[in-house]
């Protein structure tokens, strides 16, 4: 491995044309002429609209009384809940339509940027690390999952993970470790359970092979005291920064009906099958023809760059050096994983924390960043050495480029031989009114035999240009070819895996319709709280997580559910024999006699409550029964009662009553206050280090 140096740093020329790359290749999104669709904003932006929403009005968001009747949103491991991201947006511009937009697109921008700086660690030149940021940028993974926003933060920190770490083993200083920290904790606290289980094991595998691979110079002991010292610093440092995100989830895991590890049947779904790999060549033919490739169409796209992938091939069958076998291995054992079959089910069986992965697909990023990183070494190679476009690679070459002409001639004959193609509906399409409905019709028109001959014919055409560049040897050309090559597949796909019909300025405008901060909700029967017509709908998801009031009479498809809430939907009729739907969130069980019940404060913790009871009864606050719920009547604490399968009650005295009733987790802020203390700490003496290292140079 060689030397990261200086030389390999990031210019400002570089990053524009990343930026750029980026803005074209995702114009859909980036325009926001489009709005990320269906999970970006039904599931994802929620929790971090009430976070925002929660932090601006003088509250700490621990408890979001939005969702299903409540939940402790520390213990969203979905959300980005102790991402320092999520919280920097959240307290300054907040969340919006427009500012979740543009983090997703930096996540992707910011995982190009890592692949680009992680390849300088072989100190390839800076055209093929360019088009290796570009690979990761444009991946089938990240066009695929536009709207998994927990899947584009965790791909974002791994490549600056896999660079840190590696720095780490190289020369483990204290400046470096704590940068590892740093950026490992991002990626763990933003990025999607399976992404850090992944992680784990690709990270292991790393430490494994380095081992036994390098510094052979120095003894097995002096090995195990470079190396352990050091990770036992960063793990000993790592842990305390995540003290408060551990904590959280330790806090919910006994009452999140998700805790448990999912049955083999669930562990098996959404795979990236072996069939899906085909996008390496057809990344567009993954948008059609769901009964071949037998999973989400989200999970199908692998694509990353024919010259890669020209190169990926060719690595296998020539020599290859240490990284790249290890490399190969590492991403086809990730290949298997995410195909979930037979593969999955012994990790099921054998791997610790593999069974609580429900999504096989979100492993085919390790894979992806694998295999971009053994065809950048190739490429290198290939401008090193002075033979020129011939051998293994011209064979390789003439072979792609037969079974391209042969896809585009299957495709053609199939379109017109079953009539099923675009082509047959072009004369409907000037009957659509209006652009978008003329976008969906030919988008519903193509059909899988339209997507194959289409996207053969682009590939054909880039195909040639890379074979002039390459006889050529000219880096710059087969930069802006492969920039070309990953924008038109980009392009291509996104309209149907990350771009909803509406605009974002159509999604905003429905989101304005949301109470500004956090007000007293009205006490009001849960079925009249106020909805959104169907077409909005289908823009944020259900209202209930946006009206600012408390109750929805049915579930909210959302992530965290706890078992009590849980219980409470399935059985969907009257408990006790009261029917809750038909109260206000805070109700007097007994109305025998004259009662009043008046809030005079809340927030999303605290609810400051005044009422006269015309005899002993019972105050039902309808939020989910959850520990460090209390109340308080005349300066005595306690801590509430379960009220039915899910809500809370207070006992009532008969006259006037002055209750407050609090959601105190003190010792998940406890551990809050020291992680956040901790951050301060490491970045201020990381920042110190690296203008110490400055004004030396």
């Amino acid at each position: 491995m060689q030397v990261y140096t200086k030389t390999n740093r990031l210019s400002i020329k570089t990053f524009l044309f990343f930026a750029v790359v980026l803005f074209l290749a995702y114009l859909p999104i980036s325009s926001f002429l489009f709005f990320l669709k269906n999970d970006a904003f039904n599931g994802y932006f929620p929790p971090k609209f009430f976070m925002s929403e929660s932090i601006h009005a003088g509250y700490l968001p621990l408890w979001n009384p939005y969702i299903n009747f409540g939940f402790p949103q520390y213990g969203d491991m979905s959300a980005g809940y102790w991402s320092p991201v999520t919280w920097l947006v959240a307290s300054t511009v907040g969340y919006n339509a427009y500012t979740l937009t543009i983090e997703a697109l930096l996540y992707i921008l910011l995982g190009g940027i890592g692949v680009y700086q992680l390849t300088g660690i072989w100190k390839l030149r800076k055209n093929i690390r360019i088009i290796a940021g570009m690979a990761f940028m444009c991946c089938g993974y990240h066009v695929g999952h536009l709207q998994h926003f927990n899947w584009l933060s965790g791909a974002a920190f791994l490549p600056w993970c896999f660079w840190s770490y590696l720095l780490l083993l190289k020369a483990p200083t204290l400046k470096i470790i704590l940068g590892n920290v740093l950026f490992f904790y991002l990626l763990f606290s933003s990025a999607h359970p399976g992404i850090s289980i992944g992680a784990f094991y690709f990270f292991s595998a790393i430490l494994i092979f380095y081992f036994f691979n390098n510094e052979l110079s120095l003894s097995f002991k002096e090995r195990i005291r470079k190396t352990g010292y050091a990770h036992i610093i960063f793990i000993v440092a790592l842990l305390l920064l995540s003290a408060g995100m551990i904590t959280g989830y330790a806090d919910i895991l006994p009452h999140f009906s998700r805790g448990e590890k999912v049955s083999l049947e669930a562990a098996l779904a959404d795979s990236t099958g072996i069939r899906s790999w085909i996008s390496v060549l057809f990344p567009f033919a993954t948008v059609k023809n769901g009964a071949f490739f037998h999973t989400d169409l989200s999970m199908r796209d692998c694509y990353f760059s024919l010259v890669l992938l020209l190169f990926l091939i060719l690595a296998c069958l020539g020599r290859k050096n240490n990284w790249q076998k290890f490399l190969l291995f590492t991403g086809l054992l990730f290949v298997l994983l995410s195909a979930g079959s037979v593969f999955k089910t012994f990790a099921y069986n054998f791997l610790p924390m593999i069974g609580y992965v429900r999504l096989n697909g979100e492993f085919r990023i390790f894979a992806l960043l694998a295999f971009i990183i053994v065809a950048a070494i190739e490429l290198d190679k290939f401008f090193i050495q002075t033979n020129k476009f011939g051998g293994s690679l011209k064979w390789l070459y003439y072979s792609i480029e037969i079974i391209l002409f042969t896809a585009i001639a299957w495709g053609l004959y199939k379109s017109y031989s079953e009539k099923q193609s675009l082509l047959f509906v072009s004369d409907k399409i000037s009957l659509q009114t209006g652009i978008p409905d003329k976008l969906k019709f030919i988008l519903d028109s193509i059909s899988f035999y339209d997507t194959i001959w289409i996207q053969g014919v682009i590939q054909l055409i880039i195909w040639w240009f890379i074979k002039y560049s390459l006889k050529e040897k000219n880096i710059s050309i087969l930069t802006i070819i492969v920039a070309a090559d990953l924008i038109l597949a980009s392009l291509l796909n996104i309209p149907f895996t990350g771009a909803g019909k509406a605009s974002l300025s159509q999604v905003q405008h429905v989101l304005n319709k949301s109470p500004k901060g956090i007000p007293i909700p009205a006490l009001q029967p849960v079925k009249l709280n106020n909805t959104l017509a169907a077409s909005e709908k289908d823009l944020l998801g259900n209202w209930s997580m946006y009206n600012k009031q408390i109750g929805t009479l049915v579930e909210v498809p959302y992530p965290i559910q706890l078992k009590n809430s849980k219980l409470f939907f399935e059985n969907n009729k009257p408990v006790a024999g009261s029917n809750y739907f038909n109260e206000a969130f805070l109700f007097l069980k007994d109305k025998k006699e004259s009662t009043s019940l008046r809030i005079n404060s809340f927030t999303p913790n605290l609810i400051n409550i005044s009422l006269v009871a015309g005899s002993n009864t019972a105050l039902v606050v309808q939020q989910n029964f959850y520990p460090h719920w209390y109340y308080e009547i005349k300066e005595n604490k306690r801590p509430v009662q379960m009220e039915g399968i899910n809500f809370m009650h207070i006992p009532v005295d008969k006259g006037v009553n002055n209750i407050i009733v609090s959601f105190e987790p003190t010792l998940v802020r406890k551990a809050m206050l020291f992680s956040f203390i901790i951050f301060i700490i490491y970045l201020a003496l990381l920042s110190g280090m690296i203008l110490k290292n400055k004004r030396k140079g």
